[in-house]
């Protein structure tokens, strides 16, 4: 009989290697990550002004109320002050929590959490955003993917971009969060561990399109766009994004 010696520094760096595609952008970014951060929210800057650029940034505890349970009554209450926030008129998009998946995809790494959590739908009276019901539960989360779909409704429903002009429309669309001050959602959200179904242990949990290792560097670069060195905001951030935008601010900085 022939046993199996499990490598453990192989584990290890197989489970870094993993981790480390998660952080990463989900997308190619054209002329690369730093490059396309800059352009991209010079163009936003041009595009939606720079008085929203500068509007105080939304920390969770002014956004999510003492007490959130977690039902759709105060999921919706919550949509709408994220609405509120991007400039979007109550009701000027329909708003669901029945998405169900459609059908089963295959992971593209093993044992990698995959969610499909949000979408937004252009209809022929009004455009809709729909979410998953268990998004609900989740407010950081939930702030999080519905900015993204809103973005979208600001984005593509606004007729500023168009997906043939912009391959790139979904990394845009997260870095529009960042832009609208909810960057501290979007980046908090990008990436958790969760338990896995078992029981055993616990498995990643990847979210969005620009990730982690994008969502530092653009939170860097809107906060020199503020005119902030050392912002005080950022002690809000998980620990790993927080580290990774102070050290690219202090290079942007020189």
């Amino acid at each position: 009989m022939i046993r199996r010696v499990r490598n453990p520094i192989g584990v290890l760096r197989r489970e870094q290697q993993v981790r480390a595609r998660l952080k990463a952008p989900r997308e190619r970014l054209p002329g690369g990550r730093r490059r396309w951060i800059r352009s991209s929210m010079d163009w936003l800057v041009a595009e939606f002004g720079r008085d929203v650029l500068l509007r105080p940034i939304v920390v969770p505890g002014e956004l999510i109320p003492i007490g959130y349970d977690g039902g759709l009554a105060a999921a919706e209450e919550l949509c709408a002050l994220v609405s509120e926030r991007m400039d979007l008129p109550s009701g000027h998009c329909g708003l669901s929590f029945g998405l169900v998946a459609d059908g089963v995809r295959r992971p593209a790494y093993r044992g990698v959490v995959k969610e499909s959590s949000g979408r937004w739908v252009r209809g022929a009276d009004r455009n809709e955003i729909q979410h998953a019901p268990a998004l609900a539960a989740d407010p950081v989360a939930l702030i999080a993917i519905f900015a993204h779909e809103a973005g979208h409704e600001l984005l593509l429903g606004g007729g500023r971009i168009s997906f043939a002009h912009r391959p790139d429309h979904e990394s845009l669309t997260d870095l529009l969060t960042v832009f609208y001050g909810l960057g501290i959602f979007t980046a908090n959200a990008a990436y958790e561990r969760r338990p896995r179904p078992n029981g055993k242990g616990k498995q990643p949990l990847a979210r969005g399109y620009l990730r982690e290792a994008a969502l530092s560097d653009a939170l860097a670069y809107y906060a020199l766009l503020r005119g902030e060195r050392r912002p005080d905001w950022d002690r809000h951030l998980d620990p790993p994004v927080r580290r990774a935008m102070r050290n690219q601010l202090a290079v942007l900085a020189k």
